[in-house]
């Protein structure tokens, strides 16, 4: 297998080597996906006429995949590649030799991959998906006595990633690989400098005390814990998410939340909640951007604000949150002044008498959340970024200064945060208090 002068970890370079089914099991940046995607990139250039399919909840995340296949293929193999009508598209590869690698966004059925043939099977972020993603997904490799390749970071003891990586019937070759093994252990490269090293070590450890010791087990030691709990239930989320988008939107009593983020990783979501009464609620819109600066998050608000005509809009205003500078920026402005409502998450809430709780302003959203979904006051949109988001959100039992809270948390919370934003505002309306949102 030719890799050129990657600088690859021990356990990469054994995954590349090794034939046969996969279970990998790590942390958080151990380099997992990039290590599938040279073995994919690898595989199609020595299996002539092989097919790989790659499945994923998302489809952002099957485009990621690709793109780094691509991305390896362009560096070491381009002259491999297929073109013309047989080019690369933002979800299928084809090679000369007539190898090909697609990637299938299968959402909460698996529906979508139901149908297809393949030697090669991966399941990205497995330990998220549903027990139906499994059933429709294997029977690709029934007549190909093909390989299923896994990986994921934990998500609590249960479902089939779980009981594979338990590997009760050896059908699995398993690799457990921790972040911090991956930063101390790492040979000291161009790439990967003495800097590097010691700058991660600080992060791992400040993670640490900032997690607590039962998230950063799952997050980090790739750990499978029972202390860890998903936060909305698998039955509850299906019985929620019921609705379709219907266009055009209803131009009253509309509220929106906003997620904010800015050029990293992690996603931008408006988030639009319409009440037909005080016991009805639902999700008429859901939007997600990434990689943009602020001033184009402000200039979104401001458009949507026009289109939808949300009462109030609820984002995460809090000291040292992105938000600081829009909220500023909004008060300047006469119309959006009246509408925009500062929600820091970390604020400590005030009972109605002005008294603080020994809970944060972020604990009493997602309980409002809560409790209207299981009394059957909101109904979501039922699309598989909002169901992935709901899934990811989890809770743990933490002490705080003396006193037991639920921590909530996740790594794909971006759009619950934007809902439970907009639906306080939708039911708390008439209760207001600046001073729970913004201290």
């Amino acid at each position: 297998m030719q890799t050129g002068n990657l600088n690859l970890d021990n356990w990469q370079r054994e995954i590349l080597e090794f034939n046969g089914n996969l279970l990998l099991c790590t942390g958080r940046q151990v380099g997992k996906t990039t290590i599938f995607a040279i073995k994919s990139a690898e595989y199609l250039v020595s299996h002539p006429n092989a097919k790989i399919i790659v499945v994923s909840l998302t489809e952002d995340q099957a485009k990621l995949i690709i793109v780094m296949i691509l991305d390896y293929l362009q560096k070491h193999h381009k002259d491999k590649i297929a073109k013309g009508t047989s080019k690369p598209t933002q979800n299928k590869i084809i090679m000369k030799n007539k190898a090909s690698v697609i990637a299938r966004p299968v959402g909460n059925t698996g529906d979508a991959v139901r149908g297809f043939t393949g030697d090669i099977l991966i399941i990205d972020e497995a330990s998220r998906m549903a027990e139906y993603v499994f059933t429709s997904s294997k029977p690709t490799l029934l007549t190909t006595a093909g390989q299923i390749w896994m990986c994921s970071t934990p998500h609590g003891k249960k479902g089939y990633f779980y009981e594979c990586f338990l590997n009760k019937n050896e059908r699995f070759k398993v690799f457990h690989i921790s972040s911090e093994e991956v930063i101390n252990e790492r040979p000291i490269s161009t790439s990967w400098t003495e800097t590097q090293r010691a700058e991660s070590i600080k992060f791992l450890q400040e993670e640490k005390k900032d997690m607590g010791q039962i998230q950063y087990g799952q997050e980090y030691l790739g750990l499978f814990l029972d202390e860890l709990r998903q936060y909305f239930s698998d039955e509850l989320i299906e019985r929620t998410c019921t609705l379709k988008r219907n266009i055009p939107y209803p131009k009253e009593n509309n509220y929106m939340g906003v997620d904010i983020a800015r050029m990293g990783n992690d996603a931008i979501t408006y988030e639009f909640i319409h009440k037909y009464s005080n016991v009805s609620y639902g999700h008429i819109e859901n939007i997600v951007k990434h990689k943009q600066f602020t001033t184009k998050t402000e200039e979104d608000i401001i458009y949507l604000n026009s289109q939808l005509n949300p009462v109030k809009i609820g984002i995460d205003a809090g000291s040292g949150s992105l938000g600081v500078g829009l909220f500023d920026r909004f008060m300047i402005n006469p119309i959006m002044k009246r509408k925009v409502i500062p929600m820091n998450n970390r604020a400590i809430s005030l009972d109605k008498d002005g008294k603080k709780k020994q809970r944060i302003f972020k604990e009493d959203m997602y309980e409002n959340m809560l409790n209207m979904m299981e009394k059957g006051e909101i109904h979501f949109l039922k699309d598989e970024d909002v169901l992935l988001s709901l899934r990811s959100v989890q809770w743990e039992l933490v002490e705080f200064k003396g006193v037991t809270r639920v921590k909530i948390f996740g790594n794909d919370t971006h759009i619950v945060e934007g809902l439970v934003r907009a639906l306080w505002l939708a039911k708390k309306e008439k209760d207001i208090n600046i001073k729970i949102y913004y201290i």
